[in-house]
């Protein structure tokens, strides 16, 4: 296995990235074997190319054992890459994200192309798949936040007022309450306050969008995924409070494009999986289901 940095120019900033190069990958190599795919790794907003706690590092050289050529790279603006941080949003990542796969198609030949992402890097695999120049063949999306975040708010906020609706309901049936309204003590613009706050709120606060170069991803359902034709592998945790309503909706949009997947759900773990056994486990899993592709 070899490693070597990689450096892109987009728009006066370079990009720069690590690639962990297989003995049957590139086309300069003296190897005729080519690798059974080529792994792009996206990390996420907050995080930079290692991945939490290195796992996209510790992912990568493995895979490289195991005959993969795998990209990891910084986003403009995070990590060891130039550009603003302020600056950095989701239209330029991918704009990145773009550059970089046409270096690895540049550098490889004929490269069969899985993306791993984790976080928003997942999220952003999934808007790739649909909607990028190149073809992807598989797609790993690690804790992959909802796609639709206005509609989970909705859900929560309705949740909020019922539950605050059945508070004040059984205090009706209390005998104190009664006597605070004879006593003048119940103040109902606060009761009225705290029932309709949560949809107050909601309304008033702008929808946080991922940005494409034509439609935001939060409307990731509407448009069909034409040269999508792989499947794809979904991982979370058991514990990540957004795994239930993120799994929903990436399961409701695959089913409904009839995209085969695999869901797995590690017992126990958080978002970043910061447990030694939850990512060697997540690992053990990405080689196995590779190797049977």
């Amino acid at each position: 296995m070899k490693e070597d940095i990689f450096e892109i120019i987009i728009k006066n900033d370079a990009i720069y990235g690590i690639w962990h190069k297989s003995i049957c990958g590139h086309k300069h190599s003296s190897y005729h074997l080519r690798s059974k795919f080529t792994v792009v790794m996206l990390h996420g907003w907050a995080g930079h190319r290692s991945g939490p706690h290195d796992m996209l590092v510790k992912l990568a050289r493995q895979l490289s054992n195991n005959g993969y050529d795998c990209f990891r790279f910084d986003f403009r603006g995070k990590g060891y890459s130039q550009g603003d941080r302020r600056q950095t949003n989701n239209k330029n990542m991918l704009e990145d994200l773009e550059a970089v796969l046409q270096y690895v198609n540049q550098e490889l030949e004929c490269p069969k192309i899985v993306l791993v992402g984790i976080c928003s890097g997942a999220k952003l695999a999934l808007y790739y798949a649909r909607n990028g120049s190149m073809t992807v063949a598989h797609v790993i999306e690690i804790s992959s936040p909802v796609l639709r975040q206005r509609e989970v708010e909705f859900t929560l906020a309705t949740n909020q007022t019922k539950n605050n609706l059945k508070e004040y309901f059984k205090k009706v049936f209390r005998i104190e309450t009664w006597r605070k309204l004879t006593g003048g003590e119940i103040h109902f613009q606060t009761i009225w306050r705290n029932i309709s706050q949560p949809m107050k709120h909601l309304l008033t606060k702008k929808s946080k969008t991922f940005v494409s170069v034509s439609q935001t991803i939060s409307n990731i359902q509407e448009k069909p995924y034409t040269k999508f034709k792989g499947q794809m592998l979904l991982i979370h945790g058991e514990r990540d409070p957004e795994t239930k309503p993120a799994l929903e909706q990436i399961q409701e949009m695959l089913q409904h494009y009839k995209i085969p997947s695999d869901t797995y759900i590690v017992k126990n773990a958080n978002h970043s999986f910061y447990s030694l056994a939850w990512e060697n486990e997540i690992i053990q899993l990405i080689k196995n289901w590779l190797e049977n592709k």
